[in-house]
């Protein structure tokens, strides 16, 4: 089966679209394709601004922020901050302070203001249940990330950061404690050190969330050189192989859900949408972060894994594509697709590559020794033209939550249908959340393979946000961007929330894809669109930071 899908994916022939540009301060006036670098690199610039000067002004040092009435709250019990927005974009002020023509100085300027919050205000003795993976992710990924650009780029105390990355490190590595297994509770207090589980599927935590830690702590066990970090992450994937029998019983796919007492499954639905994607990523991002092969090889399994059972093509455009097994890999496939799953045409094209342009990497060794490389470079295109698709086919120009793709005998009931007929939409699946995951494929597409359509789908979509997702746009003052509850209809309908993501991952993310010669091999993001430096393999051998155990 693998020799057969391989071929397959090989001969695929990728679809270029041509896409447009929409200037700042009109809509109704179209720039063709291919408008300048620095015009693109401004133009996110402002939108960033935009929703940044926002919640500045109405929701400063608040969680989560309701861009359409201003109202906000915290997350804790005791509506103290956790740092939810803040620190989860500071590096991306970060990023474009360096790049910055326009804005060079009020970057700076909002860098030190967040830096003083975090340093004084911010305080991670909560009495409080907070998400060890989104807590993880966002919050000890953003201060590592801050801490690593400050040093990188000279830009305010970078101490501030680490010293706050220690400390809710410390907090959050109790989780591990909580079961003879090493797979953590879903929860934890960050004042008590109290672990909880999760409060329902039976208690079975997400086994994408207890795998999506490991970036994080293992930067920190180099960065502090305290092995106890990296030896705790490490430990949720013995009993979660060996238990479990994964690379034979399941090809390398893992169900959602896994009881941390015994690191067993809970139940068989096995997707690479919510609760399971993240699994894959980081088995490829350790690779590529500490140099451990073990992880590349456990990525190469799930790959082939997916490729036999969850991979599709549309009707009638075969658009390509990664379905689901709900009631386990010989049960019924399914053709929905989360947009969180676009993330994985970046992933592909960086595990082909490893950061490498895709003519240069073809040109090493490494690239010959794994045949499937030249397969995934062939399938990341495809994904991520899927993907673009979901944005390029609706009414708005942005992708819904889900689509589900047309098998040919997909049942309709009455869904929207795109404009091509090649996938569906159902009514509870027409919001958009301002995600990251395709802009991120489009950003590794364009750095690995320099072909500007990607570019152009980029600005496309950037165009789409600023049309379609932005309130009071004709008020310099009063502009900023939010969620919809509706991508489908025109006008959209705005929902109330900013999420943290927009300017952590998807802002950033667009922004990267026009700068010029962003070295990819140097860097690896975490989840959350985090930057970490890609580790010296002799530091970690001179601190003992190697891979603890094997199959």
């Amino acid at each position: 089966m693998k020799s057969l899908v391989s071929a397959v994916i090989s001969t695929v022939v990728a679809i270029v679209a041509i896409a447009y540009y929409v200037p700042w301060n009109t809509y109704s006036e179209r720039k063709p394709a291919g408008a300048g670098v620095e015009e693109m690199k401004g133009q996110i610039e402002t939108m960033f601004l935009a929703s940044w000067r926002d919640y500045s002004k109405y929701g400063w040092g608040y969680d989560v922020y309701d861009t359409i009435n201003h109202n906000f709250h915290n997350m804790p019990r005791d509506n103290r901050p956790l740092g939810w927005i803040i620190v989860d974009s500071v590096d991306t002020l970060m990023l474009m302070y360096n790049s910055s023509v326009l804005y060079k100085s009020e970057f700076e300027a909002e860098i030190l203001k967040s830096e003083e919050w975090i340093g004084n205000v911010l305080d991670f003795d909560i009495d409080a249940e907070v998400n060890l993976f989104e807590t993880t992710i966002r919050m000890l990924g953003g201060l590592l990330s801050a801490y690593h650009l400050s040093d990188l780029l000279e830009v305010g105390n970078k101490t501030v950061y680490l010293n706050k990355a220690i400390d809710l490190g410390d907090r959050l590595a109790l989780a591990f404690l909580s079961t003879q297994s090493g797979i953590p509770y879903s929860s934890i207090n960050l004042r008590s050190g109290r672990a909880i589980k999760n409060h329902v599927d039976g208690g079975a935590s997400s086994t994408a969330e207890f795998t999506t830690l490991q970036m994080e702590f293992k930067y920190l066990a180099y960065l502090t050189e305290n092995r106890t970090y990296w030896d705790l992450v490490e430990r949720v994937y013995e009993p979660l192989y060996k238990n479990n029998d994964l690379l034979n019983a399941y090809d390398g796919l893992v169900p959602i859900y896994t009881f941390p007492e015994t690191g067993k499954f809970s139940g068989s639905n096995v997707r690479f949408g919510s609760r399971g994607d993240s699994f894959y990523e980081y088995l490829l991002k350790q690779y590529l972060l500490t140099h451990e092969t073990l992880y590349y090889d456990l990525y190469r399994k799930s790959m082939q894994g997916m490729k036999k059972h969850l991979l599709a093509h549309s009707k009638p455009s075969s658009l390509w594509y990664i379905g689901e097994r709900e009631e386990g890999l010989q049960g019924k496939f399914s053709s929905k697709m989360d947009h969180l799953v676009c993330f994985m045409g970046g992933l592909l094209a960086s595990g082909a590559t490893e950061g490498l342009s895709v003519n240069e990497a073809r040109e090493r060794p490494f690239f010959s020794l794994f045949p499937d490389r030249q397969n995934d470079w062939f399938l990341a295109k495809e994904l991520t033209h899927t993907c673009y698709q979901m944005y390029n086919q609706t009414p708005s120009g942005l992708a819904p939550e889900i689509v589900v793709f047309n098998e040919g005998n997909t049942e309709q009931n009455g869904w929207w249908q795109s404009s091509s007929g090649d996938f569906f939409v159902k009514p509870l699946d027409r919001h958009n959340l301002q995600r990251p995951e395709t802009v991120e494929s489009i950003m590794f597409m364009y750095h690995l393979s320099h072909d500007d359509k990607y570019r152009q789908w980029g600005a496309d979509i950037a165009s789409s946000f600023l049309e379609n997702s932005c309130i009071d746009c004709d008020d310099l003052n009063l502009r900023r961007f939010t969620s919809l509850s509706d991508c489908i209809v025109l006008p959209t309908k705005k929902s109330n929330n900013m999420e943290s993501f927009w300017l952590a991952e998807t802002l950033k993310y667009l922004y990267i894809l026009f700068l010029d010669d962003f070295d990819l091999t140097k860097v690896v993001f975490n989840t959350e669109a985090h930057p970490f430096p890609v580790l010296d393999e002799k530091i970690l051998k001179s601190l003992s930071l190697t891979t603890g155990w094997s199959l």
